[in-house]
């Protein structure tokens, strides 16, 4: 046999060999499989919040869950959690801007929500004017801005009329009883939260009815710091209806110490000043 023959058939065999010999379980290097898109569902409904959802870090879900908590986890089990950390989800350049927007599912009247399937948002519910559709419209912006298409579901209702009775009677509820707070605080007295819920009972019959939320505090203090800390008091009882589970329209006002009820410097003239007010608001007014 020549020796070329003799080469050619120990190639072959060395091939053949190799074919036996290396194991097939050994990987292979086929392209990485595409990552998934992150996605998110955020529903307001009867004041119960629930988050859904596969996000691309433990950061984003802590922010997203910080935020809900604070604007609507007032009540325990107000807030749930649904949110899944996936490490096969891609990047989302949006998932840092969602705790700027979850306020606008506070503007939906019963219920409200926002569902991002990585290219779009559908904002879908309910509000009581073309002025409330166009707030929430503005405020989704940090979620556009990344890149998101938006398809707007949302419904503006023209409110009713309100029934002279109800501011009647919202009158006479804060007249037995005031919505006061600690001083320097935005923590109710214990006595204010039943005051609230008395005024929760009569808002449940009047659901669509937009109404005011005004905040004053005592005249101690810097003028400017008691005009904040007066709204701050009106989004505490903004966030206090919302969590169980009113679907009105609220709109919180800080007026500071400019309208005292009482002028008595003692404590008790001092602290009926740190009260809530509630007005009821006509169409025209929001």
């Amino acid at each position: 046999m020549s020796r070329t023959a003799i080469l050619g058939a120990g190639a072959v065999a060395l091939v053949l060999l190799a074919g036996v010999c290396i194991p097939h379980h050994l990987p292979t290097s086929p392209a990485s499989s595409s990552l998934t898109p992150a996605t998110f569902h955020a529903r307001l409904e009867h004041g119960t919040l629930t988050l859904r959802g596969s996000l691309p870090s433990e950061t984003s879900k802590a922010a997203i869950l910080q935020r809900a908590q604070e604007l609507y986890g007032a009540t325990p089990g107000r807030v749930v959690d649904e949110l899944a950390v996936d490490p096969r989800v891609g990047p989302a350049s949006w998932a840092g801007n969602v705790p700027k927007v979850l306020p606008i599912l506070g503007h939906m009247t019963e219920r409200g929500s926002i569902i991002i399937d990585g290219r779009s948002i559908v904002l879908s519910g309910l509000v009581d004017s073309e002025r409330a559709k166009a707030t929430v419209l503005r405020d989704i912006a940090p979620l556009t801005k990344t890149g998101l298409e938006l398809e707007d579901h949302i419904l503006a209702a023209k409110l009713a009329a309100p029934s002279p009775s109800l501011q009647k009677k919202l009158n006479e509820i804060l007249s037995h009883d005031s919505i006061e707070f600690e001083s320097n605080s935005t923590t109710m007295l214990p006595r204010g939260r039943a005051t609230l819920d008395q005024v929760i009972t009569l808002l449940r019959r009047a659901p669509h009815t937009a109404i005011e939320i005004g905040g004053h505090t005592d005249k101690y203090g810097e003028p400017d710091y008691n005009l904040e800390l007066s709204r701050r008091r009106a989004e505490a009882v903004r966030h206090y209806f919302i969590s169980h589970g009113l679907t009105n329209q609220f709109t919180a006002v800080g007026y500071g110490a400019s309208q005292p009820l009482s002028v008595a410097q003692t404590r008790a003239g001092l602290q009926h000043n740190r009260r809530i007010e509630l007005r009821v608001k006509g169409v025209g007014d929001l």
